[in-house]
């Protein structure tokens, strides 16, 4: 059975049953060291001065009195942990009594110890400082009212004071090891979740992101393939060349949208690294936006002020979404023959306005994810989106995108 093993057993066992086996076992032992003092002709090495002693003091004998004292110094270390207050007390009384009445040497000082220890370990400083004071001054007034005669009080006095001491120290760095070691693990219980949490935010923003790319590239793909190919059905009978024109369209504006899912793909598949080198979707091609929206039938009329290339690409590449899912909305729901797209680039900020001449429709003001991502991307950037009633009856969308960021 290897160490690992020994020690995991060890752990799992009732720390209860641990105590009342230590309690018994040291009773017994104490026992023990009264009954070798007494009996044994040869005294145990060391104890040579200590058994001369008892020999010119026949009064100190050891009855049945001594063993239940002794032993009484011992037992209640089985609830030292549950009750560590009780044990020692019952266990200083002991230890007291056992010193104060002629009885043959024995450690009996090692309970209190042990208590006091189990006491400073789970108890704040400063009771463990009075307790300790308390206990070591009735320890050292036994050797007062014992020994008065006989100068070896003061050794006796000092050596149970340091051993007193000595317990109440070990237990408070115990505890003061225990304290250390919980709040480190809760450092790093905390800093794992706030790790996790952080992780989950930007899965949540990523999530997010893509959900809006992959939208606008399909909704205005999709919006502008089934304008074209309703054109293509309805020419087909009476314009077939027309018709055949609507369906390049359709299969230019496919292709165009599967090469942009395409690259996405690949940049989500392979990372930054290895993405394609496709142009980036901001206002420097805003033409190339508007010319499938042209070819499906809505005249756009677009005017720009201000270098389109100057704005920064956070702002140029949201900027470029928000115009292409308008123009989509307007395709899809408002019935409209016309639109007016202002692009204007200020020193500070960038303004968008995109107005048509359809059918305004409010729900378009509650409800779609592309109207969602529109506001998402200029939330993000700390500007302004607004939708209303144009001049021409259709619905107006008016963004402005801050171009400095602060320093915040």
């Amino acid at each position: 059975m290897s160490k690992q093993d020994i020690k995991a057993r060890l752990a799992a066992l009732d720390p209860l049953w641990v105590d009342i086996a230590g309690a018994i076992a040291l009773a017994v032992l104490v026992c023990l060291q009264i009954y070798g003092f007494t009996h044994l002709r040869q005294p145990p090495p060391g104890m040579e001065e200590a058994a001369r002693l008892i020999r010119q003091r026949p009064e100190r004998s050891a009855g049945l009195l001594a063993y239940v004292l002794a032993a009484s110094a011992f037992l209640p270390l089985a609830f030292r942990r549950s009750v560590p207050w009780l044990a020692l007390s019952l266990s200083a009384v002991a230890a007291l009594a056992y010193q104060l009445l002629p009885m043959p040497p024995a450690f009996v000082t090692l309970g209190p110890m042990i208590a006091l220890y189990t006491l400073a370990t789970h108890s704040s400083k400063r009771r463990t400082g009075l307790v300790a004071l308390l206990v070591a001054g009735i320890v050292l007034a036994v050797p007062v009212s014992a020994f008065s005669g006989d100068v070896r009080w003061v050794a006796d006095s000092v050596s149970t004071f340091v051993l007193l001491a000595a317990a109440a120290l070990l237990g408070e760095a115990e505890r003061n090891r225990r304290q250390y070691i919980a709040q480190v693990e809760q450092r790093a219980a905390d800093a794992e979740r706030t790790r996790e949490e952080e992780a989950l935010r930007r899965v949540d923003e990523e999530r997010i992101r893509i959900a809006r790319e992959v939208h606008d590239i399909v909704a205005h793909s999709l919006s502008i393939v089934t304008v074209q190919a309703g054109a293509a059905s309805a020419l087909m009978q009476n314009d077939p060349a027309r018709a055949s024109e609507s369906i390049d369209h359709v299969r230019n504006t496919a292709k165009s949208a599967l090469a942009e899912l395409r690259s996405m793909l690949d940049v989500l598949r392979t990372g930054d690294g290895e993405a394609p080198l496709t142009p980036t979707a901001d206002l420097t091609r805003i033409e190339t936006l508007l010319s499938p929206v042209r070819e499906a039938g809505l005249e756009v009329e677009l005017q720009t002020a201000g270098d389109l290339a100057s704005v920064p690409a956070y702002a140029s590449v949201s900027a470029y979404r928000i115009v292409q899912e308008a123009l989509t909305n307007v395709v899809r729901h408002a019935k409209a023959t016309s639109a007016q797209l202002s692009i204007e680039v200020l020193p500070d900020s960038l303004h968008i306005h995109i107005e048509d001449n359809g059918t305004f429709r409010s729900d378009l003001l509650t409800g779609g994810h592309g109207l969602e991502g529109m506001r998402e991307r200029v939330e993000a950037l700390s500007g302004t989106f607004e939708l209303g009633t144009g001049t021409q009856g259709g619905l107006a969308v008016d963004t402005t995108i801050p171009l400095k960021r602060s320093a915040s």
